[in-house]
């Protein structure tokens, strides 16, 4: 009864927002999208503020107001104003030419904070997610890889690490300023006190729950040497029924009717977030893992047992219990293998090379020990463990544990030599 309910709520706010609401082309002028061919008809009510904001925004850059016209916020008379919006003293406030002389002032960089006013319950699950923190995970690095990597400039950081994870913003006279903009990264800590970005997942002006639920849209952060995500799943079963099948799934159910029958295998939304079966819908991704398999060492989550119970309850929807707890074994064992026969013994070798002086600690990058282990951990090892979670078997063994092996031999072979044993 409540996910028939909310399909029919949605139902009847679509077709409301359909009646108010009439994007035409001026008459001989051409087809609907050329720059300087289209009139916006609006009769919801609008101040003639926000009314200024659409007919100017749509001669300036058409596409984000006509994203925003097809959009569910378009639909139901959520306007500029209710996420623009910014008071004169905000770090980020700025006038437009368009606002010059009025007392509005509005802010190019909407926060969760500003989603969580119609979106509490979401906001609040991302703000307990591993994606809230993604900016902290990477700002202990500050000065290390950042350094060695780019070679000593922010430019390598600005088009990478902190497009996906996030960092601060600068801000002169409201408007950003410097390499750390434009970026999207989902752990962006914001002027408000916020930390995140919604559209790292809802790309503006759409905002578009098809969108957020496609695998492509998490593989464009979850992929490369170091967290392989979108490539594990690819090679998976669920990714080969995506790649033969997915243009004739649902996509656009309510969000907690999106089950098993709209889709026949499940994209990363679905394991981590999806109302599939008794489970709720979640915006904390991190909800149901029991593992927390991208660190150095592998260690169970806060209530794994309960988060395990979750993910199995997904994956019983498609699997019998016979399988669910047989593949559940595979991942232990494959969690425990790296952590006891890689991990320890290496790190246990990098303690010793430094209690005995022979690696410097405060230089992470100059000696061949401590980028052997890096990768050993952080590419190689994370990629045996993902690729065991997810079902892909390449990546679990050729480009995992057999990658592992390698980096372990080569710095048993360094810390014997620097050892002289």
């Amino acid at each position: 009864m409540r996910k028939l309910m909310t399909i029919l709520f949605l139902a009847a706010v679509i077709v409301a927002g359909l009646s108010t609401f009439a994007l035409t082309a001026e008459s001989g002028k051409g087809p609907i999208g050329v720059v300087g061919q289209k009139t916006v008809e609006i009769d919801r009510g609008l101040a003639k503020i926000e009314r200024n904001c659409i007919e100017c925004h749509l001669k300036k850059m058409p596409q984000i107001v006509l994203d925003w016209k097809n959009s569910m916020h378009g639909r139901t008379n959520v306007s500029c104003g209710d996420c623009h919006i910014a008071r004169k003293t905000d770090v980020d406030a700025l006038q437009c030419s368009g606002l010059k002389g009025s007392s509005t002032y509005v802010t190019l960089i909407p926060t969760p904070q500003d989603c969580s006013r119609c979106h509490p319950v979401e906001a609040k699950q991302f703000s307990e997610s591993d994606h809230a923190v993604a900016y902290k995970s990477i700002d202990k690095l500050e000065g290390m890889s950042v350094t060695w990597e780019g070679k000593g400039s922010e430019a390598a950081e600005a088009s990478g690490c902190i497009q996906c994870h996030g960092k601060k913003i600068i801000f002169k006279d409201g408007r950003p300023t410097g390499l750390r903009y434009p970026q999207e990264g989902i752990g962006r800590p914001n002027p408000d006190g916020s930390v995140g970005n919604c559209t790292s997942c809802h790309t503006r002006h759409l905002f578009s729950i098809v969108e957020a639920r496609k695998a492509e849209t998490c593989g464009s952060c979850h992929l490369g040497p170091d967290h392989p995500q979108i490539e594990i799943w690819q090679e998976s079963k669920h990714g080969k029924r995506y790649a033969s099948e997915g243009d004739s799934w649902t996509w656009d159910s309510a969000p907690d009717a999106w089950e098993p029958g709209d889709y026949s295998a499940p994209t990363c939304a679905v394991c981590h977030m999806s109302g599939i079966g008794k489970l709720q819908t979640t915006h904390n991704i991190s909800q149901r893992l029991s593992w927390e398999a991208e660190r150095p060492l592998s260690i169970r989550t806060t209530n794994w047992e309960k988060k395990l119970g979750e993910m199995k309850s997904v994956c019983g929807n498609c699997h019998g219990p016979q399988w669910v707890n047989s593949y559940y074994k595979q991942y232990d064992a494959a969690i425990e293998l790296y952590n006891e026969k890689y991990y320890k013994p290496a790190k246990k070798m990098m303690n010793e090379l430094y209690a005995a002086g022979l690696l410097t600690k405060d230089q992470k990058w100059d000696d061949e020990a401590e980028l052997v282990f890096y990768h050993l951990w952080h590419h190689e090892g994370r990629r045996a463990r993902m690729g065991t979670a997810m079902m892909g078997q390449d990546y679990a063994h050729w480009h995992g544990f057999f990658e592992t092996a390698q980096d372990l031999d080569k710095l048993t072979k360094i810390y014997k030599k620097l050892m002289k044993k």
